[in-house]
């Protein structure tokens, strides 16, 4: 794990470095076989298949043959039965044919597992370039929006539209710095960045996927947007994470407090269909309180 030895063998002085080392071990092993006597010889049995499967290409067929050679004249020299040193010989040519194979499925498997690892570096760099041009694209069309924005109170629309596309490009913006996940915390701070009135986030760690970050920041640029229009002093965003019930977004705001008789699946305003669209999409459901003594409002989107 710490000396790079796949780099070093592949170099030609690792390979020659390999070479001395295969040619001294089978030397070393050989004068132990036949100065030891034949209580050494299992040792064969060891060096041949490990020599084997660090050798490649033509090197391997080249000490095979001098290790082949060697076993041959260490038998020779070693006082065995002609039978013994062909079930030997044996044994050993059997045990060299497993090592090849386990070590040719070994290269294949590891071989496989690189491809698939620069496949799937090569998509994260093609997510992570497409997401830099999305979010460069939207944030020229919120720009182009916004000069021919109209003076006056026409001009409102512009910038709700223009604040929407902008949280879109925010997500894309995260998923550049991320790989497939977006904080959720650092996409609301984003978004309340943006408000023209004082915005505090508190927010817990959450990972949401792309889909439900864009769905989120949408929401939430509404939500803002609109504690921002109608009501009054700062306006503060929490998420909440509960393992039973999920996810909790709320946004409120101080000042006052809805009007008597207001239903939010009623609602007739852009900001109103938008939220529920969307909170539809990512399975929540959108609950709205009044706050105390009558002062501010809460509007929460439960989600999982």
């Amino acid at each position: 794990m710490v000396v790079p030895w796949h780099d070093c063998l592949a170099a030609r002085r690792g390979r020659i470095l390999l070479d001395l080392w295969s040619g001294g071990l089978i030397a070393f092993v050989a004068l132990l076989v036949v100065a030891g006597g034949s209580s050494f010889a299992p040792l064969l049995f060891l060096v041949v298949p490990f020599i084997a499967v660090v050798q490649t290409g033509w090197r391997r067929g080249f000490w095979l043959a001098v290790s082949a050679g060697t076993c041959m004249l260490v038998a020779a020299l070693t006082p065995l039965s002609a039978g013994a040193t062909a079930m030997r010989l044996a044994l050993l040519a059997a045990a060299v044919g497993a090592a090849l194979v386990l070590a040719r499925t070994i290269r294949s498997e590891a071989a496989a597992h690189r491809r698939a690892a620069a496949r799937v570096e090569l998509e994260r760099t093609l997510a992570k370039e497409a997401n830099h041009r999305i979010k460069n694209d939207l944030q020229t069309v919120a720009d182009l929006l916004l000069l021919g924005r109209p003076e006056g109170g026409e001009g409102r629309a512009f910038d709700d539209t223009a604040a929407r596309i902008r949280s879109i490009a925010t997500v894309h913006r995260l998923l550049t710095e991320a790989e497939d996940f977006v904080d959720a915390g650092a996409l609301l701070r984003s978004i309340a960045a943006g408000s023209p009135v004082p915005t505090v986030v508190d927010a817990a760690p959450v990972a949401v996927d792309a889909s439900t970050a864009q769905k989120l920041g949408i929401v939430a640029n509404e939500l803002i947007t609109n504690a921002a229009k109608y009501g009054k002093g700062r306006i503060t965003v929490s998420l909440e994470r509960n393992p039973e019930k999920g996810y909790a977004l709320s946004v409120s705001n101080d000042g006052p407090s809805l009007p008597d008789g207001f239903d939010p699946a009623a609602g007739k305003g852009m900001g109103m269909k938008i939220i529920r669209s969307f909170v539809e999409r990512i399975g929540g459901a959108l609950q709205v309180d009044r706050g105390e003594n009558n002062q501010g409002a809460r509007f929460t989107v439960r989600f999982s």
